[in-house]
């Protein structure tokens, strides 16, 4: 078996997968920059014993970091609970799936390469991935297999908290949905704006990245938002919540047996 983690920035994501690359079961916990090796110890127990997985039975592990300064403490953390040294998936796991042509590769977040592979290996190409998590990303893969860049656009949530922080009469909502896109009330209107907004946005990202190219794009959607934002969207859209793992596992444990 294999483990697999996902360091982004507000969650951490752990699972395992089978020989086949078949995600067997997750389980997530909170990011914290200041934390030591034993706050990521006793979350990566907590899943494994959950599950019933004996860390002994784990043969290699792969992690995906958008959080560098961790990750030195989750190298130790990983060591002493399956004495398996876990590997990084870098830009060179990368380039052996997809030709990254962008001005810096090396500037890529690894995140977004992830999404791009996986989409690429299941889903095929040309692809266009939205991960809607923390930031709101979007790559585009080519019928070639070029990765040939996208966009960075503030997470759902995040913009969310942003204009309530800044607009004194607006609270959080605690419902993510909405009924009808024109609200009646602040909370209606709020929740409308947010989902709404969101979905409209992402189809007219898809609208112009399929003017700018022209081909027939597969869509794929991941992240903890792409649930909530992609029923609400007008084009054709594949949710895959393991999409980032199942890459980790192509590029890092699969290319490498």
């Amino acid at each position: 078996m294999y483990l697999l983690i996902d360091i982004g920035n507000s969650t951490v994501v752990a699972a395992i997968a089978n020989d086949n690359g078949e995600i067997l079961t997750t389980w997530r916990f909170d990011t914290i920059k200041d934390q030591t090796p034993d706050y990521f110890i006793d979350n990566l127990m907590s899943g494994l014993c959950a599950y019933g997985i004996e860390p002994s039975n784990i043969d290699k592990t792969a992690i995906s970091s958008v959080v560098p300064e961790i990750n030195g403490r989750f190298v130790d953390a990983v060591h002493r609970i399956t004495c398996v040294v876990p590997r990084f998936f870098s830009i060179t796991d990368a380039e052996r799936l997809l030709d990254i042509d962008v001005d810096f590769p090396e500037q890529v977040g690894k995140d977004r390469l992830a999404d791009a592979i996986a989409a690429a290996e299941c889903y095929g190409s040309p692809t266009i991935v939205i991960d809607m998590g923390t930031a709101t990303t979007v790559g585009v893969v080519t019928a070639e297999r070029n990765f040939v860049g996208g966009m960075i656009i503030p997470g759902v949530k995040t913009s969310h908290r942003a204009l309530c922080e800044r607009a004194s009469q607006l609270s959080e909502i605690d419902k993510w949905e909405a009924e009808s896109i024109v609200g009646r009330n602040t909370k209606e209107c709020m929740q409308s704006g947010v989902i709404f907004g969101a979905a409209c946005m992402i189809d007219g990202v898809i609208d112009r990245i399929n003017d700018m190219f022209d081909m027939p794009f597969t869509i794929v959607a991941t992240g903890g938002m792409s649930s909530v934002i992609v029923p609400y969207c007008k084009h054709e859209i594949i949710v895959d919540k393991h999409l980032l793992l199942k890459g980790i596992y192509h590029a890092v444990i699969a290319a490498n047996k």
